[in-house]
């Protein structure tokens, strides 16, 4: 290597060894944000510019292995605003969380996020509604104590509860506390009579849970997803629902008239299924593109789905659970309108590989834009190798009205 290499080499290696000293404070924090905060404070080490930066950055999100005294030591030096506090953790105890909610209240929090992992719910105290600035909250396995005087959060955007009971307020309450709602997730919630959600800002909901009743008051949902746990004695027929309706199917997806995307489970089905069947609906759903629905068979079931069926004409996209009992041949399912326009095809799983063959040939045989019929690969890879490839090959064999038609083996999930 010559002397001009070698000036060239030690001037680069001066450059660069002061990079992380001289790098902009701006960029420093966009990186530290990006860390766990147990990583963002060992970054001290780099150099004299990086030893505090960390206690200036907006988001705190603490995983894993974290005791109450580090988050205590973290709060006590930190300065500036917190935008984001984000615990996941075992465990806390309800006297710590009300210490560290009173130190967020005044700081601007936006975004807060609480996962516990522990064999009973952590207590979130009341402190929790004086953080006013909230924008979105998450909170898991968590018991949650309302102020007797509850105020709501006028600022809240996004609500995320999984496996929560709420304590002073029901969730009726909590969420007309929000005006400005537009998301909320309810995982793993318990019993609660009747779920009454009124929301007019709310664009997407997510429920999987236990109720006997449901009355939503959305106009600009755009977005649904309900799953119901198992009924130990179903839902009866002829019980009216509190506003004197009996048809669960007609006032529930009634309120639906600007879905896009609607995932509807099993239970839910059968709850939709146990009043009177109207001939027909009060509104179309013009803008559903995309619907996903488990079938069980059980008559007044597929009625249900039918009635739905008929009401979108525009739909892109069908997941289905397919049961052995349907004949997809009669008149009734092939004048469906929305089959014309029909894209895309998931089946979620079948009863048996009769009931896969038959509904294919149906799909192919009414729907002239289909681009895809997409089979679980996990449902195909239950069946032994001889029924497997028996099966795949006589779907792949069948006619098909649309040329662009294909057969793709992959993960429901995706779709």
């Amino acid at each position: 290597m010559d002397s001009c290499q070698r000036q060239n080499r030690s001037g680069d290696f001066e450059l660069n060894s002061d990079f992380l000293s001289n790098m902009p404070s701006e960029i420093i924090t966009k990186i530290l944000v990006k860390l766990p905060i147990d990583e963002a404070v060992r970054t001290s080490i780099l150099s004299s510019k990086w030893k505090y930066s960390w206690i200036l950055i907006p988001d705190l999100v603490f995983r894993g292995v974290i005791t109450e005294s580090t988050v205590d030591k973290v709060l006590l030096v930190h300065q500036g605003p917190i935008l984001k506090f984000e615990l996941d953790c075992p465990h806390a105890s309800k006297k710590a969380i009300n210490r560290w909610l009173l130190i967020l209240s005044h700081n601007d929090l936006k975004d807060l996020s609480l996962c516990f992992d522990s064999p009973t719910r952590c207590k979130v105290p009341m402190s929790l509604f004086s953080c006013h600035k909230l924008e979105h909250l998450e909170l898991y396995v968590c018991s949650i104590y309302a102020p007797q005087y509850f105020q709501g959060l006028k600022l809240l955007q996004t609500l995320k509860l999984c496996s929560c009971d709420l304590v002073g307020i029901t969730i009726e309450k909590f969420v007309l506390g929000c005006p400005l709602l537009e998301t909320l997730e309810l995982f793993h919630f318990g019993e609660c009579g009747c779920l009454t959600i009124r929301a007019p800002n709310l664009k997407r909901l997510g429920f999987n849970g236990t109720f006997t009743d449901l009355l939503l008051e959305t106009p600009k949902l755009i977005s649904a997803s309900i799953f119901l746990n198992n009924m130990p004695h179903g839902y009866p027929d002829s019980v009216p629902a509190n506003d004197g309706c009996k048809s669960k199917l007609l006032r529930t997806i009634s309120a639906l008239s600007n879905i896009e995307e609607l995932k509807i489970g099993s239970q839910f089905c059968e709850y939709l299924a146990s009043g009177p069947i109207p001939e027909k609906l009060p509104v179309t759903f013009h803008h559903l593109k995309k619907l996903s629905i488990h079938l069980n068979g059980r008559t007044k079931v597929v009625e249900t789905a039918l009635c739905i069926f008929r009401n979108a004409p525009n739909l892109k996209t069908l997941g289905v659970f397919v049961p052995s009992q349907i004949v997809w041949e009669e008149q009734r399912i092939t004048s469906i309108p929305f089959l014309k326009k029909l894209e895309v095809v998931v089946i979620l799983g079948f009863a048996d590989t009769a009931s896969l063959l038959a509904f294919s040939k149906f799909i192919f045989s009414t729907t002239p834009r289909l681009e895809k019929l997409v089979i679980d690969r996990e449902d195909i890879n239950t069946l032994n190798l001889d029924d497997r490839m028996e099966s795949l090959m006589e779907v792949v064999s069948l006619p098909r009205l649309s040329s662009k038609a294909e057969i793709v083996l992959d993960e429901s999930s995706k779709y």
